[in-house]
């Protein structure tokens, strides 16, 4: 277990999601500057934004919920800065990859936890730490996207290298822990194993 695997996510970003929207519709409340309910028609269904609104664009607190294909639906619920994700947030991909932690410029930037693999997802069932604890992710800081920083990557069968972090891979001093719980002090440059 001493091969670091780099889950690069695959994510629907904001932009790209909101490209699908063919029609949009305020159905309640004040869309242009205040609290309100966006009603998005996509390909595959309807989708929608409820929170708050400033100058027309997301701004405050809410939630985003847009299909992405007929059986599944990404969400984002949290904060937002001008139409984009900024602040704290939960980003579910509809694919089985969910990021809970801070955003800035509609990047992850901040403390924050990427679980991968994961069968379904339900708003408010499992708590991060439950998560972070259960499921393959990573925990810890983000630079633009990326693993940067102080971190925890842990693996389905209970191993987890503690550590750091550069764009995406092990770098710097860590620790292996075995699913025993036993400890082996690693030493990685830019994703290699130095000793």
């Amino acid at each position: 277990m001493l091969l670091l695997v780099t889950v690069f996510a695959s994510q629907v970003t904001l932009a790209q999601s909101l490209a699908a929207v063919t029609e949009e519709s305020c159905i309640r409340g004040d869309c242009l500057a205040g609290t309100g309910t966006l009603e998005l028609i996509t390909e595959f269904g309807k989708g929608s934004y409820v929170g708050e609104f400033k100058d027309g664009e997301f701004n405050g607190f809410g939630r985003l919920e847009v299909p992405i294909s007929f059986l599944a639906k990404s969400v984002y619920r949290g904060n937002w800065a001008n139409g984009i994700r900024q602040g704290r947030g939960t980003y579910w991909n509809g694919k089985g990859n969910l990021y809970i932690g801070q955003w800035r410029e509609d990047k992850r930037n901040g403390q924050g936890s990427y679980f991968f693999n994961l069968p379904e997802w339900r708003e408010n069932q499992h708590t991060e730490y439950w998560l972070s604890e259960n499921t393959e992710n990573y925990s810890g800081q983000f630079v633009n996207d990326h693993y940067q920083g102080q971190g925890t990557y842990r693996w389905s069968d209970g191993t987890k290298f503690v550590g750091g972090f550069f764009a995406g891979n092990k770098h710097g001093q860590g620790t292996f822990y075995y699913d025993t719980g036993a400890p082996r002090p690693q030493w990685w440059e830019y994703g290699n194993l130095a000793r």
